[in-house]
């Protein structure tokens, strides 16, 4: 579901939102902790649980299309049963917004302990695990939508312009059963499927779209800072 039903569901939701954002912990700079890149086998008809578990790396590249090598990767997708009240389920193309995922550690450690096994990134399928530069706890799913994802060589004091590459939150990525088969599959027990959908939200992280570069490749590395630009909501 992409929608509220109507503007007071959408005022009832952010206002809550807005609630946990202050004690959500987001640093103003972070830091990138490990990248992970899309796994050997992208299948979704021979491989439908294993498909989107990922696999660490040392780099990752990524461009304006998105991850390179991954099956998400382009500037337009195919609509989905997501957009379904806008767009047919087939022969519709949009934007594609749906091209980097990133968690924090709080995001997996929460998951672990709602389903009491071990949720890794890997099995979430996230491309980037974001934390902060103290160690302390905090929610990357509770990030403003919109909000810029500047990312800094590790020594930098300040953001450089231009930034290594920028990455805006499209959308806080909910429970699926892909992922939840993934897990259940890792685990030898069926019932993580249902019970992941069922406890992923606001703890699942975040959907990006790549911005900058657009010419050539950029590499995310371990290190590397992420400066939080908080959106104004306005261009003078």
């Amino acid at each position: 579901m992409l929608f509220y039903d109507d503007l007071a569901e959408f005022i009832t939701e952010q206002s809550d939102k807005l609630r946990k954002l202050e004690s959500a912990n987001i640093p103003e700079v972070g830091v990138i902790l490990e990248v992970f890149a899309p796994n050997d086998d992208q299948d979704l008809d021979s491989n439908p649980g294993e498909h989107l578990v990922t696999q660490q790396v040392d780099r990752l590249a990524i461009d304006c299309h998105g991850v390179d090598g991954d099956r998400h990767r382009g500037l337009t997708r195919p609509s989905t049963g997501r957009e379904s009240e806008l767009y047919k389920r087939t022969g519709v193309k949009i934007t594609n917004r749906r091209q980097l995922f990133a968690v924090s550690p709080s995001d997996c450690d929460e998951l672990s302990r709602r389903l009491d096994v071990k949720v890794t990134p890997q099995l979430l399928g996230a491309n980037l695990v974001i934390g902060r530069e103290d160690g302390a706890s905090f929610s990357l799913s509770a990030v403003p939508l919109n909000t810029y994802l500047a990312i800094a060589p590790a020594e930098a004091v300040e953001l450089p312009r231009p930034p290594i590459a920028t990455l805006i939150p499209y959308v806080q990525q909910k429970g699926c059963t892909r992922t939840g088969r993934a897990i259940a599959k890792a685990y030898g027990d069926s019932s993580l499927t249902q019970r992941f959908v069922a406890n992923a939200k606001d703890h699942r992280g975040i959907l990006c779209s790549v911005e900058y570069p657009v010419d050539a490749p950029a590499f995310l590395e371990r290190g590397q800072r992420i400066f939080f630009k908080f959106p104004v909501g306005r261009v003078n």
